[in-house]
């Protein structure tokens, strides 16, 4: 029992520190790109800032675990990731949102949806066919890198109609607080710049601080992950019992759910605030930028020094039956947030559930393969 019970305390604490972290880190990004047009803002900057666990779990994943084990933790982190950006998160913003208004449904541009769901549908489409192919290499990952920055320029140059977006300081003179106040809740930025209002140089500050604050929790949330996943483990030279399934699967649910409370919190602010497009298009860039960058990125530095990762024929027929899922809930979730009307409870409700059964599906592939 204290075998499971370890790791996954020691996640839940990570994914508090990320959460608190990506805070901060949101603060800074939001400073430096104030001012977008709507749309853009959540798709680029507040999908950058929510996603930058991911970036760090691959990267420890692939250096810290190697090849083929490294991979399959970086990929079930960024997969998983997906599905829970695109079904969980907005479904909870709009539950939130309706539950405090007279309101039946929430409405959000279909335009925004259709755009960030027609790249991300062709992101799943691109990846999943290179590893079929059997080798990732350091040419598959620069055309993940690519299609973003492709994603992006598009971005800027098909929204330049939009609203902007003006930055706000997050909290006015009653609302400051002092060094241990903030040391408690965790909340960095004011911990380093006590109740200063951001300029550039110090937006910068806070910007970097909490990058390096994320990576570092990053590295113990990949080291539960592992502990979780695997047969025995020790702990300050004591032994204990994992479940014993593939790192794939452990990842997929843990590491993404666990790295996934940055967005979660910024949607669902976002959506308080009446943010709507950014809620939806957070979590859809987020998942653009969880397949081309967080994921494309570690894997362009690993196989660049360390040559191709040969995959095995497990990972490559596992990968194939889950494309499944993610390609059939990607369009679910698409056509329900398009639909005319807007999205009802009973539709976000829908999309919850068919998260929980993609969890439920997991854990029996997962009893079911023992290696891979």
């Amino acid at each position: 029992m204290f075998g499971l019970v370890i790791p996954l305390l020691l996640i839940v604490f990570c994914g508090y520190i990320i959460w608190r972290a990506g805070d901060t880190f949101l603060e800074g990004s939001n400073y430096i790109g104030r001012n977008l047009k709507d749309g853009v803002k959540g798709a680029t900057i507040n999908a950058v800032a929510s996603s930058m666990p991911e970036l760090f779990i691959a990267l420890f994943f692939l250096f810290f675990l190697k090849d083929v084990v490294g991979f399959s933790g970086g990929l079930g982190t960024s997969f998983g990731s997906v599905l829970f950006n695109a079904l969980i998160i907005p479904s909870a913003a709009i539950l939130g949102v309706l539950s405090k208004s007279k309101k039946n449904s929430v409405s959000v541009s279909r335009k925004i949806i259709l755009r960030d769901g027609a790249w991300l549908l062709l992101v799943e489409f691109v990846l999943i066919y290179f590893i079929q192919q059997g080798v990732i290499s350091w040419v598959e990952s620069s055309v993940l890198i690519i299609i973003y920055l492709l994603y992006v320029m598009y971005l800027f140059k098909t929204m330049s109609g939009g609203d902007n977006i003006n930055y706000e300081e997050p909290f006015t003179d009653k609302d400051k607080v002092s060094f241990l106040s903030a040391f408690i809740i965790l909340d960095l930025k004011r911990m380093m710049l006590g109740n200063k209002k951001l300029n550039t140089n110090k937006a910068w500050f806070i910007f970097v601080v909490s990058s390096l604050v994320i990576g570092f929790v990053c590295y113990f949330l990949v080291l539960a992950c592992e502990w979780l996943g695997s047969e025995n483990y020790f702990v300050f030279g004591y032994e204990f019992n994992g479940l014993g399934i593939p790192l794939l699967f452990i990842a997929m649910v843990f590491a993404a759910i666990g790295s996934s409370f940055p967005d979660t919190i910024i949607s669902f602010k976002d959506a308080q605030k009446g943010n709507y497009d950014d809620a939806i298009s957070n979590a859809y860039g987020s998942n653009v930028f969880n397949l081309c960058v967080a994921l494309g990125v570690p894997l362009f530095l690993f196989t660049f020094v360390n040559g191709p990762i040969e995959l095995s024929e497990s990972i490559v027929k596992t990968i194939t039956n889950l494309s499944w899922w993610f390609f059939g809930l990607t369009v679910l979730s698409i056509y329900l947030y398009t639909r005319p009307g807007g999205v009802s409870k009973n539709q976000a409700y829908l999309l919850i559930s068919s998260y929980v059964f993609f969890v439920i599906y997991i854990f029996w592939s997962a009893s079911l393969s023992s290696t891979l």
